[in-house]
């Protein structure tokens, strides 16, 4: 006999949770909050000149090698969202798969990652928006550009999750038309001419070749590192998911494949469109260069209009998902001010939480300020969440059921082990040469701040 399926509100039950969130997204708000938080629009822009300099046009094939060790933790994470279908993702799979103490970490470190991340995508939106409203680019007026962002995304989150995945749902089609066609454009056009030939996407001049390359070529990969995650953003909104165990494992997979594929077309788009590598690589907005070239100026700023909307929604996007973590630790007494930081409002929201971690990003950008150490930091924190995820998921004792199953949940130890791998070798890829020094000890003073709450807070309080 067939067991009944459990409703949304049972599910949560099962798990010691209330209904306390509004539950009112389906499919596809949830495939674009992982596709706006992945959001191959953001990653171009903010890292694209970075890559180039740091490694030459060679650089874009770290996209294919990033875009197919993410599969490997996308799977398996659409796996854990089936059968844990809770807000907190990270947090709340890692508890329940390996216990409260790695679980903790997990969390912590996504935190880390997110408020870090969050502000470098509005960072990026305020280097471009700032130069291409004719103001003086100083780092003082991206920075300040950067904080107005900040509170703007801020404000929406809180006047509730329907207005979030509106501005979410309109950015797919932004995304796809303001980036995807026109490198789809920029391609068709650089084959036509010959701007450059196809060996351009192999050279890598001012770099030293053969294995000393691989440093840069290593480094080089934090663009698409960056860019390719967030794909798990749909399970922090699972508890204002209709039947999350069916949509969110599905947003995740496809968000990520996705982006891989469009994102590739558009970096050998605009790369084989450039018209002087020189000046590309030394120009502080790249892309925008490109775009100019060889459009007309009601097209580029069309073309720059609905950029602009895919990063906001990106940004929008990254505090929804970095507030249901905060807010999903508090709830079980995990952070301090635990108890106002779980607070949900009269909108159906956390809205403690939202205020609370803008303010810490805007402390955040005005120390980090470069656009490398942020994206840097946020980076090396996600996937160091992201092994420990994989490492309780490699662990698991079974004692995790599907809905309405008495079968424990099982899965692929070799699909475990390929992603964990994965991930350890990126983690070491992004933090061994000497570029990323400064990234990885602000990392590690992160981890450091999380070690003295974990240690003398928290278990005192335990």
């Amino acid at each position: 006999m067939i067991p009944e399926p459990l409703s949304d509100e049972q599910s949560l039950a099962r798990f010691g949770y209330r209904q306390d969130l509004k539950r009112s997204l389906g499919y596809f708000s949830s495939f674009a909050l992982s596709f706006s938080i992945i959001s191959v629009t953001t990653g171009l822009f903010a890292n694209y000149g970075a890559g180039l300099r740091t490694a030459g046009p060679a650089f874009i094939w770290t996209w294919l090698i990033v875009g197919a060790g993410q599969l490997l933790v996308a799977l398996v994470f659409s796996r854990l969202a089936t059968a844990i279908p809770l807000s907190g993702y990270a947090y709340n799979w890692t508890r329940h798969l390996a216990g409260q103490g790695l679980a903790w970490w997990a969390g912590w470190l996504m935190i880390v990652q997110f408020l870090t991340g969050m502000p470098g995508v509005c960072y990026a939106l305020a280097s471009y928006l700032v130069p291409y409203l004719g103001l003086n680019s100083s780092n003082r007026n991206v920075v300040i550009a950067t904080v107005l962002v900040l509170a703007a995304i801020a404000l929406l989150n809180h006047y509730g999750i329907r207005l979030v995945s509106l501005v979410n749902n309109v950015s797919v089609g932004a995304e796809i038309f303001g980036t995807v066609l026109v490198g789809l454009l920029l391609l068709a056009v650089a084959l036509i001419r010959r701007t450059n030939s196809v060996g351009f996407l192999f050279i890598h001049p001012g770099q030293a070749g053969g294995f000393a390359y691989l440093s840069a070529f290593g480094f080089s990969s934090l663009m698409s590192a960056w860019t390719l995650t967030g794909f798990e953003g749909a399970a922090n909104v699972a508890e204002e998911t209709h039947t999350p165990g069916l949509h969110v494992p599905r947003a995740i997979v496809f968000s990520e494949i996705s982006s891989v594929v469009l994102g590739f077309l558009v970096l050998v788009g605009f790369t084989l469109a450039i018209p002087s590598l020189d000046a590309v690589t030394n120009n502080p907005t790249p892309l925008l260069a490109i775009i100019s070239h060889y459009f007309p100026p009601v097209f580029t700023h069309a073309t720059m209009a609905l950029v602009f909307v895919s990063i906001f929604a990106s940004a929008l996007a990254n505090l929804t998902t970095l507030t249901r973590m905060v807010w999903a630790m508090a709830r079980d007494h995990q952070l301090p001010a635990s108890r106002w930081l779980a607070r949900v409002s009269g909108h159906r929201v956390p809205a403690n939480a939202i205020w609370a971690v803008t303010c810490l990003s805007i402390v955040f950008v005005v120390w980090a300020k470069v656009e490398v150490v942020i994206t840097g930091i946020a980076t090396l924190a996600g996937y160091a969440a992201y092994g420990l995820v994989l490492f309780a998921a490699l662990r698991n004792p079974g004692r995790v059921k599907l809905d309405g199953s008495s079968e424990p949940f099982r899965i692929s130890r070799a699909l475990c082990l390929a992603a964990l791998a994965w991930t350890v070798l990126l983690v070491a890829m992004l933090s061994l040469p000497r570029q990323a020094w400064t990234n990885s000890l602000v990392a590690l003073g992160a981890i450091a701040v999380g070690a003295a709450w974990f240690l003398f807070g928290l278990r005192r309080r335990g």
